[in-house]
């Protein structure tokens, strides 16, 4: 059974003024079919659809047509099988790392009927802090951590919550090379080390990014799906082996072919350096010892 389906969904915003010609749709008669396990990037042009598209999965938006299922039922709003991670950190201000970590448990305890006691969650939040290499700041406020840190947190609580589905939403793209490097190679660790492998749906515009973690990528422009593939390439991948890889050069090609094709070359090159360049643009030019450390782990 499929974790994810969206059958000929289309999506606008209720408060844009009929009298411009009713609402234009953000996303147009789109279907999309996520199997359970699988890793999928949705990559395209800002304003394209992509945040759109996984709020839609995420139960944070309802289609004004067709129909979203999870696990073939119909999607009602946001449940506790699935988590997301936000770009801007989403990590609440007033609660120390531990008990950001902790809230998630415990709201997905209540939910789901877990039967946890505190005992265990804390076991959980330890670990997971662990796993993030964050346990050492489990007592400081949000506010007292780097970008980078506060991403850690939140994805420490997104996987500790255990839910069926994991969605990003660009989580990376605030931060520098070095950071967004390093936490790559943890989400990508992470992932492939569950003992049951998440369905993750993930965000970004960075094509290199795209490569490194999907199972599958689907371009999306204009509210709608223009290219869908699969990314055949062997794992563990880095950003080294993907520099030197002429089939993930060939995947970059055809990525951006698409950001051009989709939007003309001139609004391609205003957005597109944030793309970009292939699968080894950002990894020429790092040389951050933790992500090496991390991918050479796998």
């Amino acid at each position: 059974m499929a974790s994810i389906q969206l059958d000929s969904v289309s999506f606008a915003y209720e408060d844009m003024s009929a009298s411009k010609g009713g609402a234009p749709e953000i996303i147009k008669d789109l279907s999309l079919t996520v199997p359970s396990g699988q890793f999928l990037c949705v990559i395209g042009h800002s304003g394209g659809g992509k945040s759109t598209l996984l709020r839609l999965i995420a139960g944070l938006s309802a289609p004004i047509s067709g129909q979203v299922l999870i696990n073939g039922k119909p999607s009602s709003g946001p449940s506790m099988s699935r988590s997301i991670v936000f770009q801007d950190y989403s990590l609440f201000p007033w609660m120390r790392v531990r008990k950001n970590v902790e809230f998630g448990i415990e709201q997905a305890n209540k939910e789901l009927g877990r039967g946890l006691t505190k005992q265990e969650i804390s076991r959980i939040a330890t670990e997971h802090l662990r796993h993030v290499n964050m346990l050492d700041a489990q007592d400081k406020y949000p506010y007292q951590l780097s970008g980078g840190m506060q991403q850690r947190v939140a994805i420490a609580r997104a996987l500790a919550m255990d839910t069926e589905i994991v969605l990003f939403d660009e989580p990376f793209g605030a931060l520098d090379v070095r950071s967004r490097r390093t936490l790559q190679a943890l989400v990508s660790k992470l992932w492939a080390e569950g003992e049951d492998r998440k369905t993750a749906v993930f965000v970004t515009h960075d094509i290199s990014e795209a490569i490194l973690l999907a199972d599958r990528i689907v371009f999306v422009a204009n509210g709608q799906i223009t290219a869908d593939f699969m990314v055949d390439l062997p794992r563990p991948r880095t950003p080294e082996g993907m520099a030197n890889s002429p089939e993930a050069d060939a995947i970059a090609g055809r990525l951006t072919a698409l950001f051009y094709e989709s939007q003309g070359s001139a609004a391609a090159e205003d957005g597109f350096a944030d793309a970009g360049l292939g699968a080894g643009a950002d990894a020429r030019e790092y040389d951050g010892q933790e992500a090496a450390r991390l991918w050479q782990e796998f």
